[in-house]
Parts: C-alpha cells; structure tokens; sequence
C-alpha cells in the first residue's frame, strides 16, 4: 500500500499532509482488529458454536468495518485532490493510478469484511434459535423424574462456578471498600447497586464493582456513586466502550469542571449527545477534555460548550488529543484581550468577560468572533488565527471558525436537549441477538452470585475446621509429628475429611 500512495498528499481540516500519515492511525487500528479476529478465528474451529467468541467475532468485524470505511473515505478526499495535482503536474499519471487501485482494493475488502459480518450474525441467530429446541428437551426431562438422577455432576459444577463466581465479585467489592472506606449498611448498599447493574445491563456486577473502584478514587463517597453509575453505565453501553475506562473519562472530567456526581448523568447524556453528532466518539472526546478541562473549568466555561466546541473541530478532522492541546490553548488566548484587524472593518475588540468580571459562555465569544472572521479576507484569517492561538492551535481555531452555521445548530440543539440521550442509544445498542446475549450473561452472573452467596458460609465454615485441625498439627513436637507419619494415623485422620471437602466443593 505505502507504494501506491507515495508522494500524494491530502489535505484534512485546513492541514496538508502525507496521505500515509493521514491513514497511519487508521492503518495501525485496521491491523490491530486483524491480529484479533485471527485469534477469534483460530478458537472458533475449535469451539464454532462458542456464543462470547461469536460476539467478539461480530464486534471486531464491525470495528474493522467502521476504520475500513473511515479509510477509504480519506482515500476518495485524497483522490478528488488528486485530480488537480494530476492537471497541474504536481504528481505523475502513475501515481494518480497507484492511489485508484489503492481504492477498489479497500472498496473490495470492505465488501468482505461486511459479507462475513452478515454471516458472523446469521451464526449467532441460529445459536439462539437453538435455545427454544433446549428449553424443550430441559421440560421432558423434569418430567422424568428417575432420570434426573446423572444431572448431580452438574449441579456440583454449578455451585462451584457460583462459588467461584461470588467470590470474584467479593474481591472486586473489597477493592471498593479499601479505596472508599465504605463498611456496614454503606458497603452492602454499594453491593446491592452493583449487582442491581448486573442483572439489568449489557455489564456484570464484578464489571460494575470495577467502575466504582474508579469512582472511590476519584473521590466519590457512597452516595455519589449510587446515584452517578447509572449514567456511565448507559454511557459505557450507548458507546460500546470498555465501562472502567467510561467511568475514569467521566469522574476526572467532572472534577475538572468542579461538577459534582449527581451531575454524572447529564455530563454522560451530553458526551453521548455530542459523539452522535459528530465525527467523533466517547473514547477520543474524553482524550480532548483530558487537556482541555481543567482550565475550561478554570474559567467557567460549560461542559457543553466545551463539548460544542470539541465536536465542531472533530467534524474538521481535528480530535483526541490535538483537539484538547488546541481547545487548552484557544481557551487560555481567550482569557484576555482578543482584537482583531482588518481592512474590512479596521479594529474589533471581543468581549470575553462580564460586567462583573466573570468570564461569557465560550459558545457567545466564538459566536462573536465568527462575525469579525467572516468580514475578513484569508490571509487575514489565518495571520489573526496564529496572532491569537498560535501555530499549534491555529488549524483547530480555523475549524471552529469556518464551522458551517448548520453543523453548529445541528450539536448545539442535540446537546441543549441531550437528557436521556445516553439510556436511549443504550437500549438501541442492545435491541439486537448479541446485545441479549450479553445481557443474558450478566444476569446468569447475577445467578451465581446468589447461589455462591447460600453456599460460601458452608465452604468458610470447613475451610476454618480445616485450618483449625492443621494449626493443632503444627503445633506438635516434631517426635509426635515423625510418630503420626510412621503409624499412618495422618492418613486416618484426613482422609474422612478430604471427601467431605471434595463433596462440598
């Protein structure tokens, strides 16, 4: 591929580059996803009826779909560019020929990859077609009561997967309660939600108790996270992303915006908002508010002009991390005197801040600015552009100012009326077979842990018998020790033992 578009540059969001560098991300993304679905791939010939591998055969296929797309769509901008380079002489006959092949071979790997997702889904279907043929046989054999009797292997593996299950979530709760300091009414009021989550969402209660670990390290107290997990969670499951790393995008972005958690909700329905509305996602808005956030907050500027902001620029190919390295400097060159010059109008000031010294919505002094950039001529814009933000910034400062007013209308009303937008795209991800599979999962999970929870006060209770009997052998003499060895009383004595413990377990 590297030979079939060298020497083409593209250009994106006002800012000229190779177009290897401009697909290198997508590229790297497009060759990850592979490396995954060969391992899928490889474990399904042995388990092909596997539901979770089915899953994330279906998921990372729809991944490589979505950056196949997003390459292929860099490569069309390219090639319009390409035509004027070819008139001008700027690149070779051969090279605009090279960049067309380049472009049927990913419109052809696009149509494989959405072939196989077809056939990775009609896989899944089946599978659950399957479950109504289960659910009867499991009825005619409950009707035959005398041959119920080898199902007792399964029930022993049951309570051990529930055991074991239960004792996973314990762990993940126990973390909580460290981080937290929350103990009593307080820690079993925290168990209670995230087993709650567990049985209603896409995620599991030892996946809800790692999202509140989060939470306590942010800081937030029992009450907080109670009424803040319910937002991330929607949040995690509206945007596909992993629910720790939700968790840790919204508690640190609310901290720096000096928001409380019960504010959680709203902020999760405005990123939610926002990637929906524009070229952008979850995971790449929380890189931006990373670098942008803590001084947005600073200066009182919302989080949902901020979200604006961010989803104009990402519209201009401007996201993740250069967005929020852009949006913390335009913000700081905003916090002072802003003057524009030109021949249009000759000098214009910027209101920036009230009457009362407080700063004015970021929205109203971009707004503002808009008016003197539109009256301008180009090499005026881009010199008052790197006059104000400077080099860096400047291309992310373009992208808002050139921002067509539709595209601002379209994110600024999403967000204005974003409340429950997060739920909403949750329960439409999940309105599909491998969305019910997941969550029949974590309900199964829910399942265990009630039934590891009747079972582990009998499995505490022989264990401490145990520890007892070994803490009275290890206090003997060694003379003792040597006897009980040498008569095979040891034998005797842990034999009966080691069977009730291999009964119960």
């Amino acid at each position: 591929m590297a030979n079939r578009i060298k020497g083409i540059t593209v250009e994106i969001g006002g800012d000229t580059t190779k177009l290897s560098k401009a697909l290198e991300g997508v590229n790297k993304s497009i060759k990850n996803t592979q490396t995954q679905l060969k391992d899928v791939e490889k474990l399904l010939k042995l388990d092909p009826r596997n539901t979770e591998l089915l899953s994330q055969k279906q998921k990372l296929l729809a991944d490589s779909i979505s950056a196949t797309k997003e390459k292929l769509a860099t490569l069309k901008t390219a090639a319009e560019q390409a035509n004027t380079a070819l008139a001008n002489g700027e690149i070779t006959q051969q090279q605009y020929d090279a960049l067309q092949r380049e472009i049927v071979e990913t419109e052809n790997e696009l149509k494989r990859l959405e072939t196989e997702a077809k056939n990775a889904g009609s896989a899944l279907q089946k599978i659950g077609d399957a479950g109504e043929v289960l659910q009867n046989v499991g009825g005619k054999i409950s009707g035959a009561g005398e041959k119920l009797l080898p199902i007792t292997a399964g029930v022993t593996a049951l309570g051990t997967a529930a055991v074991k299950t239960a004792s996973d979530f314990d762990s993940a709760m126990s973390k909580v309660a460290a981080v937290s300091g929350a103990t009593g009414d307080d820690l079993q009021a925290l168990r209670d939600k995230a087993r709650e989550m567990g049985s209603k969402t896409k995620f599991s209660a030892s996946e809800a108790a790692e999202a509140m670990n989060y939470m306590a390290m942010a800081g937030w107290k029992t009450n907080d996270m109670l009424s803040g997990i319910d937002g991330i969670m929607n949040l995690a499951a509206a945007s596909g992303e992993d629910l720790a790393t939700t968790s840790d995008i919204v508690t640190d972005a609310l901290t720096a915006f000096g928001l409380t958690a019960s504010d959680s909700g709203h902020f999760a329905d405005v990123l939610a908002a926002a990637s929906s509305n524009a070229n952008t996602n979850v995971s790449m808005l929380g890189e931006s508010f990373k670098y942008c956030a803590p001084i947005a907050g600073a200066l009182g500027f919302s989080c949902e002009d901020t979200a604006e902001a961010l989803g104009l620029m990402a519209n201009a190919g401007i996201k993740s991390t250069q967005s929020g390295t852009s949006m913390r400097s335009i913000m700081t060159a905003l916090s002072g005197d802003v003057k524009f010059c030109s021949a249009a109008f000759g000098e214009m000031e910027i209101a920036t801040s009230n009457s009362d010294g407080s700063m004015r919505s970021l929205s109203d002094i971009l707004a503002d600015c808009r008016v003197a950039f539109d009256q301008m001529s180009e090499s005026e814009k881009a010199s008052a552009a790197e006059t104000l933000v400077g080099k860096n910034a400047m291309s992310g400062f373009l992208a808002l100012m050139n921002a067509a007013p539709a595209d601002i209308d379209k994110l600024s009303s999403a967000i204005s009326n974003c409340d429950g937008t997060s739920l909403s795209m949750a329960e439409t991800m999940q309105d599909n077979l491998a969305g019910q599979l997941t969550i029949l999962k974590s309900q199964l999970e829910e399942l265990a842990i009630s039934f590891g929870e009747i079972l582990m006060p009998v499995i505490r209770d022989i264990i401490t018998k145990i520890q007892g009997f070994v803490d009275k052998l290890n206090a003997l003499d060694p003379a003792t020790k040597q006897t009980i060895l040498k008569i095979g009383l040891m034998a005797a004595a842990l034999g009966p033992l080691l069977i009730v413990v291999g009964k119960t377990i």
